[in-house]
């Protein structure tokens, strides 16, 4: 489903899918349309950003990096030392991010005037 060209091309897949586990499955079908068009949120972004949005890729290899790291430990002390592990995994190349596709296509963020900051 999440495969499609265009909305349409995704709905008329999510409706084959209701269709056919609906008579195989019905527990099935009543969780996907219980989770209704949140599955699909990256719908509404322009179509160069579809792929980064449908995939986890990149919060996978931290979390992981993150599970290794800490392994030995029980677990942090505290959120600060949360930040600090992952901006000096960032900071020493263990964990590189890559720009998403269609990254010049997202809008850019005003920034926040002093009065908004506080």
């Amino acid at each position: 489903m999440i495969y499609g060209k265009n909305r349409e091309v995704v709905e008329s897949a999510r409706r084959s899918v209701l269709k056919k586990w609906r008579v195989r499955c019905a527990v099935v079908a009543a969780s996907l349309e219980e989770a209704g068009q949140e599955l699909f949120t990256f719908l509404s972004f322009p179509p160069s950003q579809w792929k980064g949005l449908r995939t986890t890729n990149a919060l996978e290899r931290i979390n992981a990096e993150f599970r290794r790291r800490t392994k030995t430990q029980a677990s942090l002390p505290n959120e600060d030392a949360v930040v600090l592990l992952l901006f000096g995994l960032l900071r020493t190349g263990q964990i590189r991010l890559r720009r998403f596709d269609g990254w010049k296509e997202v809008p850019a963020m005003p920034l926040l005037t002093e009065r908004q900051a506080a």
